[in-house]
């Protein structure tokens, strides 16, 4: 059926725009800053729920000082009541996508949007302006061909899979979206779609602050760090870094800590900007003592002169919204990071090779979907480098917490750990524990492999995790243990079944030249729903087709609503491991009972 109209009003609280169902359970909440929303496992997690609604019990009861509310709106749960701080996100985020997705004919009947309106909710609500944004933090992760558009949007199915494919995406990119379904977006729940939607703009937002792009991150070091130090900061405190360099050169004394309550004044922002653009930003702004509303204002109209976008407001500012002061610190870095380093202090592309997880050779595309699979599942810790995050052993153990619960005696691990030689290593050993009694092929990998960040015994047990993952999906699908039985094999003569069926495509194996072309694949995909638009298939071997193709059975996939992690080069390439995954997923998609419709939505 059809998403119920908007109301015209304010969007409905969580508990109203649930249909009658359950809002997000109390040990659920969206991390302020990442906008991940959390499953409540461990006590840390459960802590900061209560904090939160602490929180919500204060604001809905006391009156608040202009410092007490600065303190809560930077720690406070997105998915409580409607309030002002969402309308200042929903403002800001509003302003943000009108400027970024200028032009876009295919978003023509949806943009401009008005920010003074609560217009985003709907006008995110087939799904097609978040795949655009998420195209714009990882090009190339949405094939544009994939989505429905025009009069295909009538039929209500057709939109349903643009918004699966937004979600799909959003978490091949690493997204966190626990609890988050199409239908929550479809209706507009605002927790939810602001969380979802904070993500992928902070992923767009932040996607120039990594060493590959401004190799002058290296003078954010301290003193005796090294470039695996740097790599595991988070990029919210590379910027809080980056901001206190500048304010240290300025030779000023206050410094950074949060993007919340330290910019209400604007004193930062007027020292970091007539640092980074002097011509354009001086430092008269701070003579208006007694008015940091028009303070702010001429911050913003100082960026605008540096050709920044305008999406803050000077209220935004003097609020503290911890959210769009994190989007404002970081267009300021991407127009103007003003990191100067000579050329024979550039990290080596070996250094770069070795450290980033960008997607850029063989092993940093590997880094990459391991790393963006573990940060979708919404765990406790963020992974910013696959091997110098996993070196304490903490995330890996969530990650294997999460595939089979308590598994982990989390009484005898050192949850901080910190640079301690002896508990960093015994937390490492209890990985290599639990894998075995999870059952992984830990041979020749100890504690120590770990620790010291070996990255081919470490990328081999995460491959393991994630090929458990799509497994257990089949398990669920299957109903319990007789999927546990089901081999590498059955699920290749599953494949081939379906395809030759379909088509009569049949491949020998996971590592089949055959595959590089995609059309098995999108066979596969069709024989389970019928949705690949044949037009976008190029039938020819050249490279160029091959990629399209690979591109194409991608989105296919996940507008089908399979979770696929593996790139596009890895089904090219034949990459057996990855394949293994795509497959595996359609596989358990099939095995769940679905609406007849389905098998052809198209039909009357």
């Amino acid at each position: 059926s059809a998403p119920p109209p908007k109301p015209a009003g304010p969007p409905p609280t969580p508990e109203k725009a649930s249909g009658g169902g359950e809002a997000m359970s109390p040990a659920a909440f969206t991390d302020p800053l990442s906008g991940a929303v959390r499953e409540g496992e461990g006590g840390a997690l459960k802590s900061a729920a209560s904090k939160i609604m602490q929180a919500q019990a204060l604001a809905s009861g006391i009156a608040e000082t202009k410092e007490e509310r600065i303190k809560r709106d930077d720690s406070q749960q997105v998915g409580g009541a409607y309030h002002s701080y969402d309308e200042e996100k929903v403002s800001g985020f509003s302003a943000f996508i009108n400027q970024a997705l200028e032009g876009d004919p295919h978003l023509a009947h949806l943009l401009p949007m008005n920010p003074e309106s609560n217009e985003l909710f709907s006008r995110l609500a087939d799904g097609i302006i978040l795949c655009k944004l998420i195209n714009i933090a990882v090009p190339d992760s949405v094939f544009i061909p994939a989505l429905n558009l025009g009069a295909r949007l009538k039929n209500t199915y057709r939109k349903l899979e643009n918004v699966n494919l937004a979600i799909n995406s959003a978490k091949a990119i690493g997204c966190s979206v626990v609890n988050i379904g199409a239908q929550d977006l479809m209706d507009g729940k605002p927790h939810l779609v602001l969380g979802l939607l904070w993500q992928v703009l902070k992923a767009a937002l932040v996607k120039r602050v990594t060493l590959r792009e401004v190799p002058g991150l290296v003078l954010l070091l301290k003193e005796g760090e090294e470039l695996q130090d740097l790599m595991r900061l988070s990029r919210e405190d590379l910027l809080i870094r980056w901001v206190n360099y500048h304010l240290n050169r300025a030779g000023v004394q206050r410094r950074l800590a949060n993007f919340g309550s330290d910019v209400t004044d604007s004193f930062i922002y007027a020292h970091l900007m007539n640092q980074i653009a002097p011509d354009e930003c001086s430092l008269a702004l701070l003579q208006e003592e007694d008015n940091l509303k028009k303070r702010a204002a001429a911050v913003l109209d100082n960026a605008v002169k540096m050709g920044c976008q305008k999406f803050l407001k000077p209220e935004h500012i003097t609020a503290g919204n911890t959210q769009l002061n994190f989007a404002f610190v970081a267009t300021l870095f991407n127009e103007a990071p003003c990191l100067e380093l000579r050329e024979e202090d550039r990290p080596s592309a070996e250094d770069l090779a070795t450290l980033l997880d960008d997607g850029s050779d063989e092993d940093s595309r590997e880094k990459q979907v391991y790393r963006n699979w573990i940060n979708s599942l919404g765990l406790a810790t963020t992974v910013n480098s696959l091997i110098e995050d996993c070196k304490t052993g903490i995330v890996l153990l969530e990650v294997m917490e999460r595939l089979k619960p308590e598994v982990v005696a989390w009484n005898k691990i050192n949850k901080k750990a910190g640079n301690n030689p002896i508990k960093v290593m015994q937390n490492c050993n209890a990985v290599v524990d639990v894998a075995k009694d999870m059952g992984f092929s830990v041979v020749n990998f100890g504690g120590e492999d770990l620790a010291k960040g070996n990255m081919k015994q470490t990328l081999g047990l995460v491959s393991q995790m994630m090929r458990r993952d799509a497994f257990s999906k089949l398990e669920v699908a299957k109903g319990g243990a007789e999927a546990k039985k089901i081999s590498e094999k059955e699920v290749v003569e599953w494949a081939n079944g379906k395809a030759s069926a379909a088509a009569g495509f049949k491949v020998a194996g996971l590592s089949d030249p055959a595959l590089s072309d995609g059309r098995f694949l999108l066979h596969l995909c069709d024989a389970v729903q019928k949705v690949v638009n044949w037009e976008v298939v190029q039938k020819g071997g050249a490279d160029a087709d091959k990629e399209n193709n690979a591109k194409y059975c991608l989105s296919v996939a996940r507008k089908m609503g399979c979770s696929v992690f593996l790139l596009w080069q890895d089904v090219v390439e034949c990459k057996a491991k990855m394949v293994m995954t795509f497959i595996a997923s359609l596989m358990a998609l099939d095995r769940l009972p679905r609406n007849p419709a389905h098998a052809d939505p198209d039909a009357e």
